[in-house]
């Protein structure tokens, strides 16, 4: 919660400790680990419209939780934030 400034990093609303669920942003489904630099706080409709979506594919669907990603998510691993850079811009091109 802490490091993402107790905000939802797809939507930016603040969170609350009982309503705040962790995600994965690479998911389990797809190979995802367990680990600090893939896990965020996210409120749950946000988490559930991700599902198990990779990230580069929910981010070009919505580039505004890309946005969001990229200001509130900040100890997420580093080739997470260059592949949603990357998403949000080609959405934002299209």
């Amino acid at each position: 919660m802490r490091d993402c400034g107790r905000r939802c990093v797809y939507c930016g609303a603040w969170l609350e400790h009982d309503h705040a669920t962790i995600d994965h942003v690479h998911p389990r489904a797809r190979g995802g680990i367990t680990a600090y630099g893939n896990l965020v706080a996210a409120c749950a409709p946000c988490n559930r419209l991700k599902g198990d979506m990779l990230p580069h594919d929910f981010f070009v669907r919505y580039p505004l939780a890309g946005m969001n990603f990229l200001l509130y998510a900040r100890v997420v691993h580093r080739a997470l934030k260059r592949g949603a850079r990357r998403a949000v811009s080609l959405a934002l091109a299209a």
